[in-house]
C-alpha cells in the first residue's frame, strides 16, 4: 500500500511530464519505415504530445486530418497507446484497423510497470509481445530490450510497397536503435509469415492475397 501511494504521489506538473515520456529507441527507424512505405494519409491514434507527427514531418510527408468513421487510410500510427488499453480492447481495435488501413505502425514497451494520475488510461494495462500477434497473417517485429516494433500489413495494401519491399529497404540503411549509450544494435525487423495457403492436388497453391 505504501509504494502504491508514492506511486500516485506526484503534482499535476510532474504527472504532465511523465505521461509525455516516451522511449527514443526506434525514433530514426520509424522515420526511415515512414519513407519506405511513402503513405499518402497517416492516422495517429493517442497522438499525445505529437511526437510521431514530429517523425512524420521528419520523413516530408502531407499532414491529413480524419473525422470519417469509414475511412481508408495508408497508416495507422500507435506509439505508445495500445497498452494503455484493456488487452480485449485493443485487439478489437487492431481487427477493426486492418480492414482500414495498408499499415498499422505500434510501438509499445513490455513488462513496464507505469501508474500514473487518477485515471485508468493513465497506467500500463495491458502487454504486447509476438505471441499477441499470432492471429494476422504477415507482420514485422523489432525489439531492444523491453521496447518493441511491430509493423502489420492490412488489407487495404496493393499499390503501395510490400511488406518485404519495405522491411529490405529499412534494414539496408542499417539504421542505429537509440539505445541511450548501452548496447549498440541496428534496426533489425524479421517478418513472421503466417499466410493462409492450400494445396491443391494438380499441385497448385490457393490462399489469401498477400503483399
Amino acid at each position: 500500500m505504501t509504494h502504491l501511494s508514492l506511486e500516485f504521489a506526484m503534482d499535476a506538473a510532474e504527472f504532465l511530464e511523465y505521461q509525455h515520456t516516451s522511449r527514443n529507441t526506434f525514433d530514426d527507424a520509424v522515420v526511415e519505415l515512414l519513407r519506405a512505405i511513402a503513405p499518402r494519409s497517416v492516422i495517429d491514434i493517442g497522438a499525445g504530445s505529437g511526437k510521431y507527427a514530429g517523425l512524420t514531418a521528419r520523413a516530408d510527408l502531407p499532414e491529413s486530418l480524419f473525422d470519417d468513421p469509414f475511412f481508408v487510410t495508408d497508416l495507422v500510427i500507435m506509439g505508445d497507446v495500445i497498452e494503455h488499453m484493456r488487452a480485449s480492447d485493443g485487439l478489437d481495435l487492431l481487427q477493426f484497423l486492418v480492414y482500414r488501413a495498408a499499415y498499422i505502425l505500434l510501438l509499445t514497451p513490455d513488462a513496464m510497470p507505469m501508474f500514473a494520475g487518477p485515471g485508468f488510461f493513465g497506467c500500463h494495462n495491458s502487454i504486447w509481445r509476438p505471441k499477441q500477434f499470432e492471429w494476422h497473417d504477415l507482420w514485422v517485429f523489432d525489439q531492444w530490450n523491453e521496447f518493441h516494433l511491430y509493423l502489420l500489413r492490412g488489407y487495404q495494401a496493393g499499390s503501395g510497397p510490400t511488406l518485404p519491399q519495405v522491411v529490405e529497404r529499412v534494414n539496408a540503411t542499417g539504421c542505429p536503435l537509440d539505445t541511450a549509450g548501452l548496447r549498440p544494435q541496428s534496426v533489425n525487423l524479421r517478418i513472421h509469415d503466417s499466410v493462409w495457403k492450400e494445396h491443391y492436388p494438380d499441385g497448385s497453391i490457393g490462399g489469401y492475397r498477400r503483399y
